[in-house]
């Protein structure tokens, strides 16, 4: 009886931590969401793209921003990029 009794215990001291944990994974998840929804969508239109790597780098440099550098080998129509 005592080893059931004990076994229960474990069980639940075991159980209810990690009942927790995933509660507050999924609190902080439903809050990034809230923020992201909340944000504006059209921030990223206000980076002043390049169409060259030279005209990139004299604006990094007269900013004093760094060159984030994108570039594409694939087919968007097919998902491989």
């Amino acid at each position: 009886m005592r080893m059931r009794y004990f076994t229960a215990l474990v069980m639940l001291g075991v159980l209810v931590p990690a009942t927790r944990a995933d509660d507050a994974d999924e609190a902080r998840t439903l809050r990034q969401i809230q923020r992201i929804k909340d944000s504006d969508s059209t921030e990223w239109r206000r980076i002043p793209w390049a169409a060259s790597l030279l005209d990139a780098e004299r604006a990094a440099k007269d900013e004093n921003r760094p060159v984030f550098l994108f570039t594409h080998d694939g087919n968007l129509d097919t998902g491989r990029c």
